[in-house]
């Protein structure tokens, strides 16, 4: 299973999603985690969240700035960390749409629709998870949906609410990832 985070640059949110998913799905075979951004280009870790992952004992797994590229578009499931980064890639390329969902959004709905292993492939439950969306609800924005950007300009405080919202998210996210037997 390729589970994609996506964000806007991936410099904050989407390599700490990465790496936060990466720790808490250690030792699990078969699932692959990876962040790319939808816009900028490589770009250096800002001081303040060099900091924050520090206080929170975490590392980044890979390179931040990387983008979104053709070959990364066969994953499995693909987490945004807003609302309208995700708008953008499913009108770009419908055929995204149901594997992709806000990281709030995805927790939301799959602990609504909990999956039985035993009985469904992951894909055969992502699309019931899939099911229960409209197309409208991508309108707009919603703080409901969006994990918050500090920015680079952002301050320690503000990269450490980020670290500690992904924190909460990732392991509402990792308990779905995790358990599924390879068919």
């Amino acid at each position: 299973m390729r589970v994609g985070i996506i964000c806007f640059a991936n410099t904050c949110r989407s390599p700490v999603a990465e790496s936060l998913l990466v720790r808490l799905l250690a030792g699990e075979d078969g699932v692959e985690v990876f962040s790319r951004g939808v816009a900028g280009g490589p770009g250096s870790t800002p001081e303040p969240m060099t900091k924050a992952l520090e206080q929170h004992g975490l590392s980044l797994v890979s390179v931040s700035g990387e983008q979104l590229a053709s070959n990364d578009l066969d994953a499995d499931l693909y987490l945004f960390m807003e609302r309208a980064i995700l708008r953008d890639a499913v009108v770009r390329n419908p055929a995204l749409w149901p594997r992709s969902f806000t990281m709030r959004e995805f927790a939301r709905r799959a602990q609504l629709n909990p999956p039985d292993r035993d009985a469904e492939s992951f894909a055969e439950w992502l699309a019931v998870v899939h099911g229960t969306r409209r197309r409208e609800e991508l309108l707009g924005v919603d703080s409901a949906d969006d994990v918050r950007d500090p920015g680079l300009g952002g301050d320690l405080q503000a990269f450490s609410d980020m670290i500690n919202e992904l924190e909460l998210l990732s392991h509402k996210v990792a308990q779905f990832l995790i358990g599924w037997p390879t068919r």
